[in-house]
């Protein structure tokens, strides 16, 4: 549906006082898409206190600790795992 044709379409439905099959279906597709943009939100946000701390450490005793490898592997993975969200975003935008 081209974005003149959406719009007309939320108008119809607003002025009819009806909910919009159309409307529904772009709603649940970006509420789904949403879940999964926090999800990946929360998850960056504990990687980077997880490197935080690992900073600390290693400023406070010269080393690494032997878990930053591990939280680095897992950032990279959830890193991939928004690129692949935002592909479905940009596959589904007009």
């Amino acid at each position: 549906m081209t974005p003149t044709g959406f719009c007309a379409e939320a108008a119809l439905s607003a002025a009819r006082g009806v909910r919009s099959p159309v409307l529904d279906q772009a709603r649940e597709m970006f509420s789904d898409l949403q879940v999964e943009l926090f999800d990946a939100r929360v998850a960056l946000g504990r990687i980077g206190t997880n490197l935080n701390q690992a900073m600390a450490a290693l400023n406070a005793t010269g080393e690494a600790p032997d878990w930053l490898e591990r939280v680095v592997a897992l950032c990279e993975r959830r890193m991939q795992h928004l690129d692949g969200v935002i592909a479905r975003l940009d596959r589904r935008l007009p």
